[in-house]
């Protein structure tokens, strides 16, 4: 069994998609969706939707994957509670505190885990199973070995097989955010990753990837033990919502009733595929390959062109054609007694009644009376209903039946069974609203005990660095307490030494992304953090890698990076008990900042990463290159307005990784006072490309901000976020 899950942006691509054949469908409500530039549904609409799912067994599921301010918190429950009541199925999220949030007031609500939460292995889908979730839904970069390694485990997947792809990790993407303040992790992306950029002095669409289309491989899709197979459909027509699950309903049919047998996709229907709103270069995304230049659009990915005959098409049959539910009546009409019309349906196996019974009693004919025919043409009218008649019994004994009595009791009939169907699924949904925030996640209550008060340690100054001429300027300097090293350095035969004779503490930067692919490289880094005594603590950007640690008993400090995100105080009170220290999200206002009882520490300096990314611009442009030098490890991109964004190369014979960051450096020199009453764990300093000079010219400033002295800043700056934050 396996279920086909496709999106609706509006109603009628609801109506399409559940015609078509979908199983399920997510759709986005008019809050903490992240598709905030859509129509979306309201309220009455995800109910209706709800209801019409359901009386043919089919799911809804709801996007509250967003990122979640604390003011916008406070009304999930009013948001949410009308939809859980009318039986939504499950809702998908991203934000840990609104997962929390929900696991503690909906109780037996599923939760799927968003694409946007990052989960690339094993061990962060075993994070959320601990934490409640029902199902995880796979970063779109994994390969199908390594899908196929998740899912072995038993834990419910669901996997992309349809449409648009980002080129960041999904909800490691904060490009649109610092270009405009239009954040991906709100739904508002604006994709530059579509526009061209300069690599080379050549300009290519070098971050546009091509459209999924797996149809040809979907056989090998569902024997890789997938559960959920989705259609991506962010602002796409109802005709694409409907046209694109109809072909993928088709051959994951044929798949089941024919297993082993060859998968032949006709060419009408790859036809039809092409011409759905999708890219005019497509392709099988990661599942085949690590990455690829053939996944690139470098020339403009235009969409093809919509066959408006096609759509019509699809229009008629899927939208303007809705489902019915097949139901039979027994009409029974005695003179001297009352009338009674009983109504069945069978839905999934299950038979539901009904029974309605007029008030008045039944005559005889005194002229003609009343034929079969006569009733059965006026049970059939049932106009607008959701239901068709499959199947009449009529008894009539020499009566007389009123052609309005017989509409009457049709109408109540089958409200009485739309009830009754409907509420076969609400079975005490009100009991499982709670009010209590007690007892939830006593696996991270005891793995680790929360602050229980403000921490007084005086703020430290931390450098992050990238290279061994960085790593050596802040090991000679008194202004750095600690410094963060990452594989690149210690891979440096010179860093051993210069380890040895440190006099601060050390982090080791675990790599953005755990996958099994490089699995064994995080063991080794792991291990070699375990047993190097300099080295303090690591630091992680996703819960996968969180997860590994805790299963390899690591006792040292685990510290959240910036892609860990705690944007409201449920997210961060959990993350405080997960992480010994924990790094303020890059997109909040300084006012927007949650308050917990452990102190963030906040980037102080240094460029924003933009992306990070499983394609290679390097491997791209045909020009890819192992075991870069320090100075090598960066290339620049430059896009239309001739704004350069560095871009961090970190590629070897197993996977490859780049980090694209923002053209100028965050600065937050001005909130210095204020950042400091906060109590802060300490200052991050994180520096890229920048050289032993340019490194001696920020310490200097920062030297004088940190004592009162006011002076400029010898480089151009953003504070952008700080000021501003996101929408």
């Amino acid at each position: 069994m396996v279920e086909l899950l496709s999106p609706a942006g509006e109603y009628s691509s609801f109506l399409g998609a559940i015609n078509a054949g979908a199983d399920a469908v997510y759709l986005a409500g008019n809050m903490y969706g992240a598709r905030a530039s859509a129509v979306n549904f309201s309220n009455e609409e995800l109910i209706k939707a709800i209801r019409y799912a359901h009386l043919f067994n089919r799911k809804v599921f709801l996007t509250v994957n967003t990122l979640t301010k604390n003011n916008e918190l406070e009304n999930l429950k009013e948001f949410l509670n009308p939809l859980y009541q009318s039986g939504l199925d499950a809702v998908i999220v991203q934000d840990i505190g609104v997962f929390k949030y929900i696991k503690e007031t909906f109780k037996d609500l599923d939760i799927h885990v968003s694409t946007q939460a990052v989960v690339t292995s094993k061990y962060g889908a075993e994070f959320y199973k601990k934490l409640g979730a029902a199902r995880v839904v796979l970063a779109r970069e994994l390969t199908l070995p390594e899908v196929k390694k998740i899912t072995s485990t038993g834990i419910e997947t669901e996997c992309f097989i349809h449409g648009a792809m980002c080129y960041s990790y999904s909800g490691m993407c904060l490009f649109s955010s610092f270009l405009g303040g239009n954040s991906g992790n709100r739904g508002r992306c604006k994709g530059p990753c579509r526009q061209p950029y300069v690599l080379d002095d050549k300009e290519s669409y070098i971050l546009s990837l091509a459209d999924m289309n797996t149809v040809e491989i979907i056989d090998r899709l569902i024997n890789a033990g997938i559960y959920s197979f989705k259609i991506e459909g962010r602002l796409k027509s109802p005709s694409y919502a409907a046209g694109v699950t109809a072909i993928y309903r088709k051959y994951i049919d044929y798949c089941l009733e024919n297993p082993g047998k060859e998968l032949i996709i006709s060419e009408e229907d790859k036809n039809i595929l092409k011409t759905l709103y999708s890219r005019t270069s497509t392709g099988t995304g990661y599942y085949d390959r690590v990455s690829s230049r053939k996944m690139v659009t470098i020339k403009k990915g235009a969409y093809a062109k919509v066959d408006e005959a096609l759509e019509k098409v699809v229009i008629e049959k899927y939208i303007d054609a809705p489902l019915k539910q097949k139901i039979k009546f027994e009409f029974k009409a005695i003179p001297g007694e009352n009338a009674v019309l009983k109504v069945y349906a069978v839905i999934n196996g299950k038979e539901y009644s009904a029974e309605a019974v007029s008030e008045e009693i039944i005559e005889t004919a005194q002229k003609a009376p009343t034929s079969e025919e006569d009733v059965l043409k006026q049970l059939k009218k049932l106009g607008n209903t959701d239901f068709e008649l499959c199947e009449c019994k009529i008894t009539v004994d020499n009566s007389f039946v009123p052609s309005s009595l017989v509409n009457k009791l049709r109408r109540e009939a089958v409200e009485m069974l739309e009830i009754e169907i409907y509420n076969s699924g609400l079975d005490s949904k009100n009991e499982s609203v709670s009010n209590s925030n007690e007892n939830l996640f006593e696996f991270v209550n005891n793995a680790l005990e929360a602050d229980t008060a403000t921490d007084d340690k005086i703020s430290e100054n931390r450098a992050f660095v990238k290279t061994i001429e960085q790593f050596k300027y802040v090991l000679n300097n008194d202004f750095y307490d600690s410094v963060v090293i990452n594989k690149d350095i210690i891979g440096k035969a010179e860093s051993k030494e210069l380890i040895s004779k440190s006099g601060k503490a050390l982090y080791l930067e675990l790599p953005p992304v755990l996958r099994s692919l490089n699995l064994s490289e995080f063991e080794d880094l792991i291990d070699f953090a375990k047993g190097n005594d300099l080295i303090k603590g690591v630091y992680v950007n996703q819960y996968d890698a969180y997860e590994l640690l805790k299963e390899k008993s690591f006792s040292k400090e685990i510290c959240s990076n910036v892609n860990i995100y705690s944007y409201n105080n449920m997210s961060a009170s959990l993350n405080s008990k997960l992480f010994d220290e924990i790094t303020a999200p890059l997109e909040l206002s300084l006012y927007d900042i949650p308050e917990i009882n452990k102190s963030f520490s906040f980037l102080m300096y240094g460029r924003a990463p933009l992306m990070h990314t499983a394609n290679c611009v390097l491997k791209t442009t045909g020009k890819c290159r192992k075991g870069l030098s320090d100075k090598e490890n960066f290339v620049t991109l430059k896009d239309r307005l001739g704004v350069d964004f560095k871009v961090y190369i970190q590629c070897d014979d197993s996977l490859c990784f780049n980090t694209i960051y923002n053209s100028k450096p965050t600065s937050l020199h001005k909130y210095f006072n204020r950042l400091k009453d906060r109590h802060l764990r300490c200052f991050i300093f994180s520096f890229t490309d920048e050289n032993t000079n340019d490194i001696e010219k920020i310490t200097d400033f920062f030297e004088n901000v940190f004592n009162g002295i006011n002076s400029e800043p010898p480089y151009d700056f953003t504070a952008f976020h700080m000021k501003n934050g996101i929408l």
